[in-house]
């Protein structure tokens, strides 16, 4: 699967791509703030997005409308450190097929893949 990561935190987009790729799926983009991964998406077309929610100019949350309409069948995952249940209920209401909260395992982060290509 093409996936594009998107994170602030350069370290968290190392290990999830080194994991990815591991795995065999390609990353095709990655982006480290809001505007970023919008402009990746268009590009790219990914299967799947990671999404962080706490990122510069533009949060996951408000990212999102406009990856939606660039990239309506992508499957996203959004990522955040702080799990709380606002946060878990808003990623739900816009729905996004998965949750990952830092740190994750592997075993989670390949969990949170859909099962058959998007």
């Amino acid at each position: 699967m093409k996936v594009v990561i998107a994170d602030d935190d350069g370290i968290t987009r190392q290990i999830l791509r080194n994991l990815l790729q591991d795995a065999g799926h390609t990353v095709v983009g990655e982006a480290k703030n809001g505007a970023d991964v919008v402009e990746s998406c268009l590009l790219h077309q990914p299967d799947v997005l990671y999404l962080d929610i706490n990122m510069p100019m533009l949060s996951g949350f408000e990212a999102l409308p406009q990856i939606r309409q660039a990239c309506p069948n992508a499957h996203v995952v959004m990522i955040s450190a702080s799990s709380t249940l606002e946060n878990v209920r808003q990623a739900a209401k816009l729905g996004v097929g998965g949750f990952l909260v830092k740190p994750f395992t592997p075993a989670k982060v390949l969990g949170s893949l859909p099962k058959t290509k998007v």
